[in-house]
């Protein structure tokens, strides 16, 4: 896929965040009080009740960071799922339920459970729910119960090396060249079938900013349904400044490619790296040289490493300079 091709397909971002009652209640009441109360007549005494207080909530923005959907997260009941007329069809609610999937696989929880509305099973079906227990009636709506076992997102382990996995495959390449590292980067990208870590200061632009790279971060990103690209940075404003194409890629494809800024206090001793689904490593280990290896297949090596990657990503945070960017 050329870069012309990517940039002729018409993108909508989706950009879902978590958030709480406290401090977003307006914009949670708001697009549920146009879908549930103006839209489908539910009594408002019905549609807000003491849970809002204590769940865990989501809401998806669009461009201009306008709210187009919502969702809940009490226990393990999905809830309130919410989206204005106007974003219907355009994959605001599997950008929701994606995020409230991940969110409840790392709470540990076996499974998540829902009410239905009937016009919606096809999609709730779509994401892998299935139907348990007869449909019933509430607020005048038919509904019907569902759930989700979360066993295939619970504690990933690192699969069995299958026995046709080649020396090749095991061998630790070395590189020593910025067209080393930039060739590299895009067979990794191709090779991705879950996840793509970066952590890098700066996403250097001789490695990180380039048509072919872009081109198959995007395959991987709009076409595997689980897909993430997790990108940790030092420098935001340099990649404001050279308007760097994974930062457009971001903006475009939000909900799979999200971008953080390492806090100052965090400590590592790694330079530079990229990683896929914990597997293979792109490690480069000098900031002033063009020096390192790649591997496709070492999956212990992998993991240690993903697992710093994931302990400093979850102790940063968005960059709402990069978020509010128009590109």
């Amino acid at each position: 896929m050329s870069d012309s091709d990517v940039s002729d397909i018409e993108f909508f971002p989706i950009d879902v965040e978590q958030c709480d009652w406290g401090t977003s209640q307006q914009v949670l009441m708001d697009i549920r009080r146009q879908v549930f109360i103006d839209e489908q007549g539910v009594p408002e005494s019905e549609e807000f009740d003491e849970e809002d207080n204590r769940a865990t909530h989501w809401i998806a923005y669009g461009v201009d960071n306008i709210p187009m959907g919502t969702a809940r997260l009490v226990h393990d009941k999905v809830g309130r799922m919410a989206v204005t007329k106007p974003h219907r069809q355009k994959g605001v609610g599997s950008a929701l339920m994606r995020q409230i999937i991940r969110h409840a696989a790392t709470l540990g929880l076996n499974s998540i459970q829902l009410d239905a509305q009937v016009h919606a099973l096809p999609f709730y079906e779509g994401m892998k729910f299935e139907i348990d227990g007869p449909l019933f009636d509430d607020v005048g709506i038919p509904h019907q119960h569902m759930t989700l076992a979360l066993k295939y997102f619970l504690n990933p382990r690192v699969a069995p090396s299958p026995p046709d996995i080649s020396e090749e495959e095991r061998r630790h390449i070395t590189l020593d060249s910025i067209e080393d590292f930039r060739n590299q980067a895009s067979i990794f990208a191709q090779r991705a079938q879950r996840q793509v870590r970066i952590f890098s200061p700066s996403l250097d632009p001789a490695i990180f900013d380039n048509d072919e790279l872009r081109a198959s971060l995007f395959n991987f990103a709009s076409q595997h349904p689980y897909a993430e690209i997790h990108i940790l940075i030092q420098n935001p404003q340099s990649l404001v400044q050279n308007s760097h194409r994974l930062l457009h890629l971001s903006h475009r494809l939000p909900s799979r490619v999200q971008i953080r800024t390492l806090k100052p206090d965090s400590k590592t001793s790694h330079t530079e790296f990229m990683l896929t689904d914990k597997a293979g490593i792109l490690y480069k280990q000098s900031l002033n040289r063009y020096t390192g290896y790649a591997v496709y297949w070492s999956p212990l090596d992998a993991t240690e490493l993903a697992n710093e990657f994931d302990a400093l990503w979850n102790a940063s945070e968005p960059n709402p300079e990069l978020r509010n960017l128009t590109m």
